[in-house]
């Protein structure tokens, strides 16, 4: 690592918000195409995009969904990341009259209340009350951030299911558990697929045609086309991709971050690592946080996934170098103790 860890207890390591660093370092080493760039004849190009989706993208988007989570849908749209997505699935379910969105128990993934309540919805925490014919279920698999694969409790059949894949995928969980439920609306993100968060992409995708009707009209109001730049850069991407070596490469750097966060267990509750999924959510009580307050890393606290500030989440996406010297500084601190 080359660093005197010593003289750097103050130093920043960001284990808080969930950019995808080391999926995107296994993207880049697997990605064979030409540096991606825009020229001015490009730029003249530039008129706006299919108001669903660039449809070249779409086509390509319908393989890699196969790819993913062996599943073809007969309807893909593009969308502004997977929350873009998730908040137009809901959207269109509170236009036919559905008044609650259902959700895990927390902790549940920090933007979800804001999300439902931009879609008009009322947010409900599964086992708060009982299901009625006005609610849909918004379930992340595997979720965040506890790594979950099941729903705490059954939801009653009648009521139509959101699954939120943005993990759900060969790279962030071994693909022989790579498995749905029977869902209404997959919606899934190339920003956490390839690591790459700033391109801002995901996809929904149904096979009912009725309700296909009703988003493609909401990505069209919502939208009016999604970036062409960020479009070109994926396609480009995607074209030039070894999937092999990607997702193989990008499974070993999130395991090799498991394993060395797992040597803090024991500050943390003793709560093992999760396999699945891109994030370590352990109850951490006050000396755990003064120690890592010390060693300079930061994290996410409960309270902004509905528990409390008892508990935290860490980032486990990070490049491997940096989480691996955060730490050796954590274990450095509680010597110096």
């Amino acid at each position: 690592m080359g660093r005197d860890l010593g003289k750097e207890f103050n130093m920043k390591y960001d284990l808080g918000w969930g950019n995808s660093i080391c999926v995107r370092e296994a993207f880049l080493s697997s990605y064979l195409g030409n540096p991606i760039q825009f020229n001015k004849d490009d730029l003249l190009k530039f008129d706006y995009p299919e108001h669903s989706g660039d449809l070249e993208a779409i086509e390509i988007t319908k393989k890699v969904v196969k790819r993913q989570i062996g599943k073809e849908y007969k309807h893909v749209f593009m969308t502004n990341g997977a929350t873009g997505g998730v908040v137009i699935a809901l959207r269109a379910f509170a236009q036919q009259g559905y008044q609650y969105c259902h959700t895990r128990n927390a902790p549940f993934y920090i933007r979800y209340p804001r999300m439902i309540q931009a879609s008009g919805l009322m947010h409900v925490q599964e086992g708060y009350v009982q299901w009625k014919n006005d609610s849909v279920m918004l379930l992340d698999l595997p979720s965040n951030p506890l790594g979950l694969m099941t729903e705490s409790e059954p939801k009653e059949s009648y009521v139509p299911l959101i699954v939120d894949g943005v993990y759900l995928n060969q790279v962030y969980m071994p693909p022989l558990l790579v498995q749905t439920p029977e869902h209404d609306v997959f919606v899934g993100s190339y920003s956490k697929l390839l690591g790459i968060n700033g391109i801002r992409l995901g996809w929904l995708a149904t096979n009912d045609d009725s309700l296909a009707a009703q988003l493609k009209e909401l990505v069209a109001s919502e939208y009016c086309g999604l970036s062409t730049a960020s479009t070109v850069i994926l396609k480009q991407a995607l074209f030039g991709l070894n999937w092999d070596n990607f997702e193989k490469t990008a499974r070993y750097k999130l395991d090799c971050n498991r394993e060395e966060f797992a040597q803090l267990e024991r500050f943390l509750g003793g709560k093992p690592v999760t396999e699945l999924g891109m994030f370590h959510y352990a109850p951490m009580d006050s000396k755990a946080q003064e120690i890592f307050s010390k060693a300079g890393i930061t994290w996410t606290p409960g309270s902004a996934m509905g528990t409390d500030n008892s508990f935290a989440r860490f980032n486990l996406g990070q490049n491997n170098d940096l989480l691996a010297d955060a730490v050796a500084t954590v274990l450095k601190v509680d010597k110096i103790k």
